[in-house]
C-alpha cells in the first residue's frame, strides 16, 4: 500500500511539475503604431506581441495613415530544443521555455505632393508615348521590308501559292 501511495505521489508531481513552452512573436515597425494583421486576423498595433502554436510562415499586413501598406510574410522557425524528439524532453522538464521570434518592418511614406505626382505621371506618359512611337516606326520599317521580296528569292510553284477564299 505504501508503494502504491509513493507511485501515485510521483505521478501527481510529474503531472503538475511538467514544463511548458511559450511561443511568442514580437512585431515592430518603423514608425510604430501601424495596425497589424497576421493570417488575416488583426493582432493590434506595433509594437505588439502575439502568441502562436505552430512554427512556419505567416502572412503579415501592416497599415498606417500616411505610409504605403506592407504586405509580406514572417517566418517563425523552431529553436533546436523544440525540434521533434527534443521537444518531448523540453515539455517534461519542470521548467518554462520561451521561443521568441522578432519581425521588424520598415514602412515607406506616401507622397502627398500632388504636383510631384502629376509631374511623375507626365514623365511616364511622355516615356510611354515615345516608346509607342518607336514601336510604330519599327513596325512600319518591318512592313516595308516585308513588301520587297529578297533579290535571290526562288518563286513558289503555283500549286503552293494560297488562293483567296471564295466570297
Amino acid at each position: 500500500m505504501e508503494r502504491l501511495a509513493r507511485l501515485v505521489t510521483i505521478a501527481l508531481l510529474a503531472a503538475f511539475c511538467t514544463g511548458c513552452v511559450r511561443r511568442v512573436i514580437d512585431i515592430t515597425s518603423d514608425p510604430p503604431g501601424a495596425r497589424v494583421w497576421v493570417n488575416d486576423r488583426e493582432a493590434g498595433r506595433t509594437p505588439c506581441t502575439i502568441e502562436f502554436t505552430h512554427y512556419g510562415r505567416y502572412d503579415v499586413r501592416l497599415r498606417r495613415e500616411g505610409f504605403e501598406p506592407v504586405v509580406g510574410f514572417g517566418d517563425a522557425d523552431a529553436p533546436v530544443w523544440d525540434f521533434v524528439g527534443c521537444d518531448l524532453v523540453s515539455e517534461v522538464i519542470p521548467a518554462r521555455f520561451e521561443s521568441r521570434v522578432q519581425w521588424h518592418f520598415t514602412m515607406i511614406p506616401t507622397d502627398k505632393d500632388e504636383a510631384a505626382l502629376v509631374k511623375r505621371a507626365r514623365e511616364m506618359r511622355t516615356g510611354l508615348d515615345a516608346r509607342a512611337a518607336e514601336m510604330q516606326a519599327d513596325r512600319a520599317g518591318e512592313a516595308e521590308v516585308l513588301r520587297e521580296p529578297p533579290k535571290d528569292a526562288v518563286p513558289l510553284p503555283p500549286s503552293l501559292i494560297p488562293s483567296a477564299p471564295p466570297g
